[in-house]
Formats: C-alpha cells, sequence, structure tokens
C-alpha cells in the first residue's frame, strides 16, 4: 500500500517548467520597475516641499502631510478643471467612436468603387505628424471664432481617427458576413444592421479604444495650451502646469494634485479592464 501510494505521488506530481518561473520571475521585476514611478509620486504628494529632495529618500514619509491634497484642490480649482477635461473628454470620445465605427462598417462590410483607395487614403493620414497642421488648424479655428472655447478640441474628433478605424475595420471583418445578410432578409438598411446588430458585437474593441480616446483626451496638454486662454476653462494639464513657476516647482502639490488627476482613469481603467486586452487583440488579428 505504501508503496504504491509514492508511486501515485510521483506520478501525480508535474515537474517544475522552469522557463515559467523564470518568466514569472523578470515579468515582477518589470512591473516593480513601472510601479516605481507611482509608487514615489505617491510618496511625495505625502510630503513637504523642503523633504522631496531630502538624502537618503524616504519611501515612507514620517510623518505624513496629509493637508498636501485639499491645499492643491483649493488652490487651482482641480474641480472645475476635472469637470472641463470630463467634459470635453466624455463628448470627443462618444462622437469619435460614433463615426469611427460607422466609416469602419463602411469599409468591412459593404463593397463600393475604390474602397481599397481610400482606406489607403484614411490610413495615410496616420503618418501626418501632428505639428504639422497646427498652425493651418489654429488660422482656421481662428477664422470661425472659437478660440478660448471648447469646439477645437472636440470637433476634429467628431469626424472620427484612422487608427480607431483601422482597428474597428480588423474587428468586423471577423464578423460573418451572414449577421450582415439577415439584416437585409428583414428588411433593415445599412444603418440599421450596423447600429443593432454589428455594433453589439464590437463591444470589447469598442470599449478598449474608447478608454484610450479618453485618456489621450484627458491627458492631452498641446491642444488647451493653444487654444483655451481663461482661467474658468482650463483642463486638468494646464492646471498641473500652474505649479511650476519660473524660479520655483511646488511639487508636494504637483504630486498632490497629478494623484488626484489620475483617480478617473484608474477608475475607468478598473470598470473596463476585462475589454481592454482583448479588444486590442481581437481588434489586431484579421488583415
Amino acid at each position: 500500500m505504501m508503496s504504491d501510494r509514492k508511486v501515485a505521488i510521483q506520478y501525480n506530481k508535474k515537474p517544475v517548467n522552469w522557463k515559467h518561473v523564470v518568466l514569472h520571475i523578470v515579468l515582477l521585476c518589470v512591473c516593480v520597475i513601472s510601479m516605481f514611478p507611482f509608487i514615489w509620486m505617491i510618496s511625495s504628494s505625502l510630503k513637504d516641499n523642503a523633504l522631496i529632495f531630502s538624502y537618503p529618500p524616504e519611501l515612507i514619509p514620517q510623518p505624513a502631510t496629509w493637508s498636501n491634497y485639499p491645499i492643491a484642490w483649493e488652490e487651482t480649482g482641480m474641480g472645475r478643471a476635472m469637470l472641463n477635461s470630463l467634459t470635453i473628454a466624455v463628448t470627443a470620445t462618444v462622437g469619435n467612436m460614433f463615426v469611427s465605427s460607422m466609416v469602419a462598417y463602411g469599409f468591412a462590410k459593404t463593397n463600393f468603387k475604390g474602397k481599397s483607395v481610400c482606406f489607403m487614403i484614411v490610413l495615410s493620414t496616420m503618418m501626418i505628424p501632428s505639428q504639422v497642421t497646427l498652425i493651418p488648424l489654429f488660422i482656421i479655428f481662428r477664422q470661425f471664432g472659437w478660440i478660448n472655447t471648447y469646439y477645437p478640441l472636440i470637433v476634429p474628433s467628431l469626424f472620427g481617427t484612422a487608427a480607431n478605424v483601422f482597428m474597428m475595420r480588423q474587428y468586423m471583418l471577423k464578423i460573418p458576413d451572414d449577421f450582415r445578410d439577415s439584416g437585409f432578409i428583414d428588411g433593415c438598411g445599412h444603418f440599421r444592421i450596423w447600429l443593432q446588430i454589428i455594433l453589439p458585437m464590437c463591444v470589447p474593441t469598442l470599449v478598449s479604444l474608447g478608454v484610450l480616446t479618453f485618456m489621450g483626451h484627458w491627458n492631452n496638454y498641446m491642444g488647451p495650451m493653444i487654444y483655451i486662454s481663461s482661467r474658468e476653462k482650463m483642463t486638468v494639464p494646464l492646471v498641473l502646469r500652474t505649479f511650476q513657476g519660473n524660479y520655483s516647482t511646488q511639487w508636494h502639490l504637483l504630486m498632490a494634485a497629478s494623484c488626484i488627476a489620475l483617480l478617473p482613469i484608474i477608475a475607468l481603467y478598473i470598470l473596463c479592464q476585462r475589454f481592454i486586452i482583448s479588444g486590442i487583440m481581437l481588434g489586431g488579428i484579421k488583415g
């Protein structure tokens, strides 16, 4: 009996896969290195400005200065800035995903003359640096009277972006055309097929691209710096810039305000994390 038990234990014991062990150790080290700036930002937000550059550095401040957070919130009007950034990011993201998915449906599920050429033209816009179009766009928006408004930050996104169109098209190509044909049999047009049949199947890619688009607008610094001049219309990146002066920087308040600014992004990622990686991976499989 004892010998049979030993044989069974030896048989059930799986050999250690040292490749996986080494891989997990490397990934753990990379994760710690990647998280260290974030941890240091939190640590610095709980220190006095004079203690941030103290030597040897302290990762856990003693004592912790929690008053940095209400001071950073009140001195810069962080609440108003977050509301402004939220308005721009949500409006631009919803409009962008609506138009991008519609254009992607046209390239993936319809046939028209010159479709490949049009698609290549759309993709070619990704190679144009934003700095090239900066001055022409500013002149156009100034002629429209849109300076010091949110229109220059929202309206361009309402026409979609080439990257989102590409990713959505790649995902829609995986959906069998039988779903589209069944919609035609039921008397649906292209718009209704896109809205009620194809779009619900693209939720993973739609959500993941929506999160990335939201983050891009939330962290946008160049656009608001150029078009926004009044204090009450400033976004979060502009407000964070106010902690940096010509001769000194309030690092403790800057780190505290940066932690506050990260909260919406972290909450959005936690809510949508199961869609982000799967959506991006599935969106780039078929070409």
